[in-house]
């Protein structure tokens, strides 16, 4: 029992050990990245959301039955971001990848779902120290920033959060008539998802 007991105890420093390392290098990866993709953004940007054809003004809305566009990306050591996501009270700023998956997840936070455009993007980021831990501690109020790729900075208030069963992608989406962005990241049980519902400032 001793024994067992050693070997589990091993286990569990090894995992604490590896995750820490995990978090450490995809919090340097991000940081590159995040470099990179500033010196491509045009300084000062527009005050005004970009539509479809890239020139600053309003959004060109989406036509009935059409689908919604898939956002500009710029493509960086391979893989395509589609902003910046600030979070002040945090002090997070992080590039936000275009297409959603496990090794992308590494990379940075990725959009998960939706658009900017149709006032739904879903951005997911892993529970990690540089990423989203600190999610849980949002409240109302809090501002969330999301830069374009034009240099824009769209600005959110975070307007409530709540706890998301991990399995519910119906839950996740759904309300978006009452918010405009959705952060989300696991709890440490991987459960449930840490989720905070924003509205666009007007």
């Amino acid at each position: 029992m001793m024994i067992l007991g050693a070997l589990l105890l091993a286990a569990a420093v090894s995992l604490v050990a590896f995750n820490l390392l995990e978090d450490r290098i995809a919090g340097e990866k991000a940081e590159r990245v995040l470099v990179k993709l500033k010196e491509k953004l045009p300084e000062g940007g527009s005050d005004k959301p970009s539509d479809s054809s890239g020139q600053a003004g309003e959004s060109a809305p989406v036509k009935e039955g059409e689908a919604p566009r898939e956002p500009e990306a710029l493509e960086i050591d391979g893989e395509f971001y589609m902003g910046i996501i600030s979070i002040p009270r945090l002090g997070i700023e992080l590039p936000v990848t275009r297409d959603y998956s496990e090794e992308n997840m590494k990379l940075a936070p990725s959009r998960w779902k939706g658009t900017l455009e149709m006032g739904d993007l879903i951005i997911c980021g892993h529970n990690y120290e540089s990423f989203f831990k600190g999610l849980d501690s949002l409240t109302s109020g809090d501002e969330l920033i999301f830069t374009d790729l034009k240099g824009t900075e769209h600005r959110f208030s975070v307007s409530y959060t709540e706890l998301v069963d991990g399995y519910d992608t119906e839950d996740m989406m759904s309300g978006s008539e009452n918010w405009d962005l959705t952060l989300f990241t696991c709890t440490w049980s991987g459960r449930s998802r840490i989720t905070v519902r924003a509205v666009r400032n007007e």
